[in-house]
């Protein structure tokens, strides 16, 4: 049952003797069931899109007024920003993963992309002609960008669409956390002993 808490007393007593003459105990008193801090489906979908955004503005502008250090900058905003929502969740493994991918994935679509636009007819090896290509190198160039491009898009577009359920998943994770805490039970007399609550949903 979610939201239920489970109190475990275990009662402090100085003396044998003490724990003798104490009356049986009765329920002890009411402990609140543990505030759990949620996370917010929407807000983990803005910080995804909204850094993945600001990424490519920051490019823009760098490209536009030609600063490699600003192109750079939002190129790393462009890799990490995906994954915002889920270091706001919690998921840092996750978020370090995707966005190494993502970073691999552009990687390979800029050696495509110069595998493409740079290759040569043949070099002379020691005076012979080597066996190389302009037609297979262009190839091997496309291939690339397409591996690189796919890998890059399809890795940003799922952080994006899976950032709400980052939110969800860690709300569901920190409902089911125990948590213990200091409380008192009540005895039939009305007296009361200190006695350790343990509480937690599941």
């Amino acid at each position: 049952m979610r939201n239920a808490v489970v109190t475990a007393a275990a009662t402090l007593l100085l003396a044998s003797t003490a724990a003798s003459a104490q009356p049986a105990m009765t329920a002890s008193m009411e402990f609140p069931a543990p505030v759990i801090e949620t996370k917010s489906a929407s807000t983990a979908t803005a910080l995804a899109v909204g850094t993945t955004l600001g990424g490519l503005a920051l490019v823009s502008s760098g490209a536009d007024h030609r600063d490699g250090s600003v192109v750079l900058g939002g190129l790393a905003l462009m890799m990490i920003g995906p994954s915002a929502g889920h270091f706001y969740a919690g998921e840092a493994s996750h978020g370090v993963k995707m966005s190494l991918l993502r970073t691999g994935g552009l990687l390979i679509l800029g050696v495509g992309l110069l595998a493409s636009t740079t290759a040569v007819d043949c070099a002379a090896i020691d005076g012979e002609l080597s066996n190389c290509s302009t037609r297979d190198s262009h190839a091997n160039g496309e291939r690339m960008m397409w591996i690189g491009g796919a890998t890059l898009v399809g890795a940003t577009l799922y952080d994006l669409w899976d950032a709400h359920n980052a939110a969800h998943r860690a709300n569901e994770k920190a409902a089911k956390m125990w948590t213990v805490a200091p409380s008192i039970m009540a005895g039939a007399s009305g007296s009361t002993v200190p006695a350790l609550a343990v509480g937690g949903s599941f």
